[in-house]
């Protein structure tokens, strides 16, 4: 899988994070994150992103499908206990 780049900003932004799928990159803007976890819920949000673009799962998706698969991953561990 080619390689995703992430960068990390402190200026604000209306995003917590956004994943730009033409350059392969993910810029997380730190000021907009309240905790370490809300940062790594965050940098595991845009590398789904990623991830589903690699493998061409976005094809049969529109963004709000997209959103409501990534949401739903991050909380199956709290479901499944």
């Amino acid at each position: 899988m080619p390689d995703l780049k992430m960068e990390l900003k402190c200026s604000q932004s209306d995003n917590r994070g956004i994943y730009y799928a033409e350059t392969k990159r993910a810029m997380i803007y730190l000021a907009m994150h309240e905790s370490l976890d809300d940062l790594y819920k965050t940098i595991d949000h845009e590398t789904y992103h990623h991830c589903f673009n690699e493998n061409g799962e976005t094809d049969g998706m529109d963004e709000h499908m997209e959103e409501r698969v990534i949401y739903c991953l991050q909380w199956a561990r709290f479901d499944l206990i």
